[in-house]
């Protein structure tokens, strides 16, 4: 996409977006957001957070993310235990963001991670210009956010929700790309497996029953040793080499993760598209979405009129999530629609009442530039 033209007439509204890279469920739609917002005049800038923290951070979060991978239970038992990340921060590097920020004359700073929350906090409190908000991709805080609960930085920061449970209503959507959802009529007999941006859940699990009901699948393995030719389905793996924190380093717009198509004899051929993310293009197509109830996978849900079919959660907030979706008529848990018959129609019910919806839930980035213009 290109630059915004700055002139007299035309001020750049600069928005720092802060997000994490180690799961891509808040880095997604950082860079969808960064994307949209371009569209609407706004130039949005996303830092991601393992940016300024010390390299032998990536080692860990990679053991992590195999760890979880062979033990879905060790990520729930981990997602009780997080604790502020805040002394592992390179203060320096800190430092220097803010005079970046500075420089560029941000006045909006977006937070889609809590660990961001204490130094966000900070430098909106020192700048009166500048508002600070945290945008929730699930429908109550998810871990990021728990260790500042109770913080006053928590209060300082305007809180909105892409999902508000309480209701339950979709409270904002994201357009993602310039294509219109796919009819249902014209989706294949094909449903998507995938385990979020860490593949961890029990997705993998799930390829029996949907070739049983006479459905194809497309999965997302975590890893290639998991690339094994199947009848009736196609194998897709997360370059398992790709960094967010390392490709695209803190000051760029970021790069969507570059997504593998295994061939039939296992060849990967990579895919990494500049307009919106390769795996939402399948999500377009598909019948429906397998996965555990990641707020991501919801907006990507919503911006493709596909439902999920959950799987079981990684915590409190994924559960919130599923409940929501549910109440909605937008989804149902798998084995709730497997034991019912695994019916198609179910699907395009689910599928209608998104398309119907959809054009009545706000468009987050729209709002938000039309939010920034008042002021």
């Amino acid at each position: 996409m290109a630059e915004i033209a700055e002139t007299a007439d035309t001020p750049v509204r600069e928005v720092a977006i802060l997000c994490s890279g180690v799961a891509l469920g808040v880095y997604l739609p950082g860079l969808e957001i960064a994307r949209r917002l371009r569209s609407h005049g706004v130039r949005g800038r996303v830092f991601v957070l393992e940016a300024f923290q010390p390299a032998d951070v990536e080692d860990a979060l990679i053991r992590a993310r195999e760890r979880h991978q062979r033990d879905f239970r060790a990520l729930r038992m981990s997602q009780q235990l997080v604790r502020d990340i805040s002394p592992t921060l390179d203060a320096a590097a800190l430092a220097a963001l803010a005079a970046r920020l500075d420089a560029a004359g941000t006045t909006h700073l977006l937070a889609l991670s809590g660990f961001w929350l204490p130094w966000a906090a900070a430098y909106a409190r020192e700048r009166a210009h500048c508002t600070l908000e945290a945008l929730h991709i699930d429908s109550v805080p998810s871990p990021s956010w728990l260790p500042y609960a109770q913080r006053p930085e928590f209060a300082q920061a305007e809180h909105r929700y892409f999902i508000d449970r309480a209701a339950p209503r979709a409270a904002f959507r994201l357009e993602i790309g310039e294509a219109a959802p796919v009819a249902h009529a014209q989706r294949p007999p094909e449903l998507l497996l995938h385990g979020g941006g860490w593949s961890v859940g029990t997705f993998a699990s799930a390829v029996d029953d949907v070739l049983a009901a006479g459905y194809r699948a497309s999965i997302v393995r975590g890893s290639a040793a998991d690339l094994q030719p199947r009848e009736g389905v196609r194998n897709l793996l997360l370059d398992p080499q790709w960094r967010a924190w390392r490709d695209t380093g803190p000051e760029q717009l970021g790069e969507f993760p570059r997504l593998g198509f295994a061939d039939a004899d296992g060849e990967l051929r990579y895919r990494q598209s500049d307009a919106v993310p390769d795996l939402f293009g399948i999500t377009r197509a598909s019948l429906a979405v397998v996965s555990k109830p990641g707020g991501s996978t919801l907006i990507d849900s919503m911006a493709a009129a596909t439902p999920v079919l959950f799987l079981a959660p990684s915590g409190k907030h994924e559960q919130a999530n599923a409940e929501a979706w549910i109440a909605l008529g937008y989804g149902a848990w798998f084995e709730q629609w497997r034991e019912d018959g695994a019916q198609r129609e179910a699907l395009e019910r689910m599928h209608a009442r998104l398309l119907r919806d959809r054009a009545q839930v706000p468009e987050y980035c729209r709002q938000l530039a039309a939010e920034l213009d008042a002021r």
